[in-house]
């Protein structure tokens, strides 16, 4: 399962697609970008929603970053403890310039390396 303020979803394997709802306008037109992709159009021409078929293709590649804030309300503890955590190397993160990356996953993968009992 997946879980962030932006984005909910619940994946069970086999997923055949997705459908990536971003406006509640009624859509006027639907567009095929590729074999793999249609997106919604409302009457203005702005994008309702975005489906991707044969998602199990590709669902590995899929990974839920999180930046510094939201990785540390994931976490439950404050931006300067996540930061400490980092400084000191006791957790998994990416760096892209001056920003603190992390993928939800290894974060629980940390954790229940590190679950006390």
């Amino acid at each position: 399962m997946v879980r962030d303020r932006a984005l909910s979803g619940h994946f069970q394997l086999p997923v055949v697609c997705i459908y990536i709802k971003l406006s509640h306008k009624e859509i006027a037109k639907t567009v095929p970008v590729s074999d793999c992709c249609n997106v919604d159009l409302d009457a203005e021409g702005k994008v309702v929603g975005v489906e991707l078929l044969f998602i199990s293709r590709y669902m590995d590649d899929f990974r839920l970053w999180l930046e510094l804030p939201s990785a540390a309300e994931y976490l439950n503890k404050s931006e300067i403890t996540l930061r400490r955590c980092v400084k000191d190397g006791n957790v998994p993160y990416y760096r892209l310039g001056r920003e603190y990356l992390f993928i939800k996953e290894e974060l629980d993968e940390f954790i229940k390396k590190h679950k006390k009992a």
